[in-house]
């Protein structure tokens, strides 16, 4: 049986297939990556405070109770058994440039009410996630990304793979022992990446002298996986990759991962 992080990213399914998944952690100000999208499709929920841009007269909450609001929200969010749509319609308040609360809105980037960070948090969800509260104007907004039924699925339908995991302090399940930060971690996990793929036999070696998997499988040996499986950032690399392929350092909650596809 293979135990650690195989079960970990093994995920709970919500509804049609969701993976619900934190947002990872990293920088929200660099510039997209390749694979970030410039449209995407998405739900909202606002939580406005009086004085507020557009906030009803009857919003007594100032801007700090607000935001504990929107942390509690976002929490609830994330719960894989929460229904979005039922929170935006129980706790949401009505924004004041469209009222969008029952239906799904498309974004684009370069313009929305949100600041460089908050945008960049936005585009970088993968589908099913929930941002933390991002300040605008009218309120924090918190969002979760839909499917895109335009999106056509390509590529294999399961492959096999195995993961080096680089973690850092404040990633999820991060072990007592491990103390270096998420820079550090991505540093580390860059010159891991650039080893395994100038010398894959080198794999194990570095397996063993780096990964943070607490009791993984040997050599971070994932088997054989379908998709909706794994962690969204996790499965979009390792999906992408040709078999014998070591990705370039890929985060999700539990740090960096140096994925080589084996099947």
């Amino acid at each position: 049986m293979r135990l650690g992080l195989v079960t970990v990213l093994f995920l709970t399914a919500c509804g049609t297939g969701v993976i619900r998944a934190p947002e990872g952690q990293s920088s929200a100000t660099s510039a997209p990556e390749a694979d970030e999208p410039d449209r995407i499709r998405v739900r909202r929920l606002m939580v406005a405070w009086a004085g507020a841009e557009g906030a009803a007269s009857t919003i007594e909450r100032d801007r700090e109770a607000a935001r504990e609001r929107a942390e509690m929200l976002v929490g609830m969010a994330r719960d894989p058994n929460q229904s979005f749509r039922e929170l935006v319609a129980q706790y949401g308040d009505t924004p004041p440039d469209r009222d969008d609360r029952n239906t799904v809105r498309i974004v684009e980037r370069g313009e929305t009410d949100l600041d460089a960070a908050g945008e960049r948090a936005l585009f970088r969800l993968d589908v099913g996630q929930v941002t933390r509260p991002l300040e605008t104007p009218m309120g924090w907004v918190i969002y979760v990304r839909e499917t895109d039924p335009s999106e056509a699925q390509q590529g294999p339908r399961e492959i096999g793979a195995r993961h080096i995991l680089v973690s850092y302090v404040g990633a999820t399940r991060a072990g007592a022992d491990v103390q270096r930060t998420e820079q550090e971690a991505r540093e580390l996990a860059g010159r891991i990446a650039a080893s395994a793929q100038g010398d894959p036999s080198r794999w194990e070696q570095l397996h063993e002298e780096y990964s943070d998997e607490p009791n993984g499988p040997p050599g971070g040996d994932l088997g054989v996986f379908p998709r909706g499986q794994m962690v969204p950032a996790f499965e979009r690399a390792a999906f992408r990759l040709d078999v014998g392929q070591v990705s370039d350092p890929v985060e999700s909650e539990f740090g960096f991962h140096v994925i080589q596809r084996t099947e």
